[in-house]
């Protein structure tokens, strides 16, 4: 926590906070807190104790003038009073007794009055505004559903007026379903992480998310892998921050993306390498590789984060050769439905009698061999090896993928939406250091044999090599 909190030191971000007491913004003033990011933080009643502001977006003082509107005002105050440069907005309705096309059209409203009339102050020196609308499919289902009308025409009014005032100083997130925290709720509807997690693993594999694409809006959204707050959260802050300057995070993929970007690596800004830096790469690399296991997941995680601070700054694995070759896993530190079920079954750990007796039994039906993946063609293709034996009969399962590296999405040709990308950057954001990949499925082979699938899940994902050497390299999926 300490050297994240150092990686932000010196920045002038200062994030205003609306709904900071909410299901999302609670998790954004925690992301802010860690990272030690100053922020205010609003809610409609405010606290007792003054640490969150009171103000309700809907708020007017009866005048028949929109430029005396009270909330618009307060917003004003609040944002040069505390030199606000970035603005997440978290505030939103559904399924409540209130008029909820009003509250979710709020954000949209205030921003507009407040920063897009003349007098207001100029492009250059607006905020940067972050705001959750919704996907257009779920957008699409719920214009049919007449209890869902008034959401969906809220959030599209917010997105359209919050992209017009702040244009490329804006970032719309559009999840499906966001999950979260420790219990169900139905008003609003709510998942546990628990439940959450899993369902977002499974419906997250490849087959899944191609036949969700392909089916129609009503049955694709119900397909479609939800999102967790975390990363919603973790996304909104970097946008706020500038890690991450995509106008349009219109999937879970996208979100997932914003959300995992880390500041520069100052370490390898210089190309000079100090002897420190290759004894402490070593160290690190051989407890990752040797003794994970003496460590928690939080620790493995902190010292991969610290390794890929250290990476040569000349280390650019979509042109370096030395990413070609078998790659064996050490270990995976967030473990998917898959990597966890197959540690679970096969892995000894600290089993009582019972469990390894358990165990034992099962890898006389399928006993897990291994698993490693194979990068050739000049860093173009990965065939992922998974060895197992089926009543005693070897059996090899090959997942093959191709690689090209990340491009930078097309610009949009007008700020009218007319252009080729919906989400346009322009390319001197776009800073991949020459780690980012897209990784696209393209088959599935049984001892040998390709196996038939639909060309729809044909399906494509970013894949990050954040660190290599000839030796050890640390991949975010």
């Amino acid at each position: 926590p300490a050297d994240e909190m150092n990686e932000y030191q010196g920045s002038n971000t200062k994030v205003l906070v609306l709904g900071g007491t909410g299901f999302v913004g609670r998790h954004v003033t925690n992301i802010l807190e860690r990272k030690n990011i100053p922020y205010v933080a609003t809610s409609t009643k405010g606290s007792q104790d003054g640490t969150i502001i009171a103000l309700n977006l809907t708020e007017s003082d009866d005048s028949n003038s929109d430029a005396d509107d009270a909330a618009i005002r307060k917003l004003l105050d609040i944002y040069q009073t505390n030199e606000i440069t970035a603005i997440i907005s978290t505030v939103g309705s559904i399924f409540t007794e209130h008029d909820y096309e009003e509250i979710n059209a709020a954000s949209g409203r205030t921003a507009a009055a407040a920063f897009g009339s003349p007098s207001s102050s100029s492009s250059s020196s607006l905020p940067k505004y972050i705001f959750i609308g919704n996907s257009p499919r779920v957008r699409n289902v719920c214009n049919v559903i007449s209890s869902l009308k008034e959401y969906a025409r809220g959030k599209e009014e917010s997105e359209r007026l919050i992209e017009a005032t702040f244009e490329r100083k804006s970032c719309i997130l559009k999840p499906t379903f966001i999950y979260g925290g420790d219990a169900f709720g139905i008003d609003p509807p709510r998942l546990p992480t628990g439940i959450g997690s899993i369902i977002e693993a499974i419906l997250g594999l490849y087959p899944i998310q191609a036949t969700s694409e392909a089916l129609p809006d009503v049955l694709g959204v119900a397909l479609e892998a939800p999102v967790n707050v975390e990363s919603v959260a973790g996304a909104m802050v970097n946008a706020a921050l500038g890690l991450d300057n995509s106008r349009v995070l219109d999937s879970r993929e996208d979100i997932l993306m914003a959300a995992s970007k880390r500041p520069k690596n100052r370490t390898t800004t210089n190309n000079a390498e100090s002897p420190e830096m290759k004894k402490r790469r070593d160290e690190l690399k051989s407890i990752l590789s040797e003794h994970a296991s003496d460590y928690t997941p939080e620790e493995n995680f902190a010292m991969l984060e610290e390794l890929e601070r250290l990476k040569p700054a000349s280390m650019r694995p979509t042109e370096e050769p030395l990413l070609n070759g078998r790659w064996d896993f050490c270990f995976d530190v967030e473990p998917d439905v898959g990597t966890g079920f197959i540690k679970d079954l096969f892995e000894e750990g600290n089993s009582n009698n019972g469990q390894q007796q358990q165990r034992q039994w099962i890898k006389k039906i399928v006993d897990f061999r291994g698993v490693h993946m194979e990068i050739g063609d000049g860093q173009t293709s990965i065939r992922l090896v998974v060895s197992v034996a089926v009543f005693e009969k070897d059996v090899t399962l090959i997942l093959h993928t191709s690689l090209s590296p990340a491009m930078p999405p097309r610009k949009s040709s007008s700020s009218g939406g007319g252009g080729s990308s919906s989400n346009p950057i322009d390319d001197d954001d776009y800073d991949n250091d020459g780690t980012m990949f897209m990784e696209k499925f393209e088959g599935i082979e049984l001892n040998g044999f390709r196996l038939p699938y639909p060309n729809v899940w044909k399906k494509s994902r970013y894949l990050e090599f954040s660190y290599l050497d000839d030796g050890f390299a640390i991949a975010r999926g």
